[in-house]
């Protein structure tokens, strides 16, 4: 049996349409129809049930599919290792990281961690931070960086509190910070924990304005774009943000206001440590 005519199948199964499976393929529609006849063969068993020129999935067809799955990513697994093992590699950790984190602090967290441990693998995903705990009980990833905490039986370390600047344009760096609340649209974030006690204050104000982002970087390029103005944590505002466009400073009013990061972890390794050593050194900074 070819690990070929499993992965045709397999998006045959899930598509019931053998041209779209070629064209998924790269293959084809000939091909296709060798592949599942080969396999049905080797079966013993019909996996689709024809009609004309449609084929429909039928109940043996959906019982090997799980099957097929499974073996196509053992052998996947296998393969990766294995190429990992050749490069050099000895471990591997995944990484569950939230937007705001991976844009601002996870590039110098990876380039140290590489440097000192270059025989671990890392595997990066993008989740949000209300995302990332469920990920790590699930075992989806072995560590998040989180601006929430979960609540999951997880080990939490807080990596950073970190007082919120109020980021306006660079023309607009002289007027008055109250002033400029007042005026201008203040842009938040969906999933900003701190956004509430932000609010509490706001609300003292005689008036104001809020716009939702769902990304950080979106809010930072509206506030270039003189769109807005934003409350975000300091290491968010890298150097080349605030000598171009962006000036960061901090309010007195909203000073006792901070931005928490996290690192989730459901089993602590020498790898993990390792990992986390790194990441508090760079909030340290």
């Amino acid at each position: 049996m070819e690990t070929e005519w499993l992965r045709t199948f397999i998006v045959a199964a899930k598509t019931e349409n053998f041209r779209e499976t070629a064209e998924k393929c790269f293959i084809m529609q000939s091909t296709v129809t060798k592949h599942i006849q080969h396999l049905e063969k080797e079966l013993q068993v019909s996996l689709f049930d024809r009609n004309h020129k449609h084929v429909k999935l039928n109940h043996v067809g959906a019982h090997f599919l799980q099957q097929a799955e499974k073996i196509v990513a053992t052998i996947d697994e296998a393969f990766n290792s294995t190429t990992s093992f050749v490069n050099g590699f000895t471990s591997q950790l995944t990484i569950g990281v939230a937007p705001q984190i991976a844009n601002s602090t996870l590039p110098a967290i990876i380039e140290k961690f590489q440097r000192q441990n270059p025989s671990i693998q890392l595997s990066i995903e993008l989740l949000k931070s209300n995302e990332i705990g469920e990920a790590v009980y699930a075992g989806q990833v072995d560590i998040g960086l989180s601006k929430l905490t979960s609540t999951r039986d997880l080990q939490t370390d807080i990596l950073a509190q970190e007082p919120l600047q109020l980021i306006v344009p660079k023309s607009k760096e002289n007027t008055d910070a109250m002033t400029l609340l007042q005026q201008e649209t203040i842009l938040t974030h969906e999933f900003a924990p701190y956004w509430q006690d932000v609010q509490q204050v706001l609300q003292q104000l005689p008036s104001y304005k809020s716009m939702h982002l769902n990304q950080t970087e979106l809010i930072k390029n509206f506030v270039k774009q003189g769109l807005g103005i934003a409350f975000l944590p300091k290491s968010v505002i890298g150097e080349s943000d605030q000598q171009q466009m962006l000036h960061g400073y901090s309010v007195k009013e909203f000073q006792h206001i901070v931005s928490m990061t996290y690192f989730l972890t459901k089993y602590r390794t020498a790898d993990v440590e390792a990992f986390l050593a790194v990441c508090r050194t760079a909030y340290e900074k």
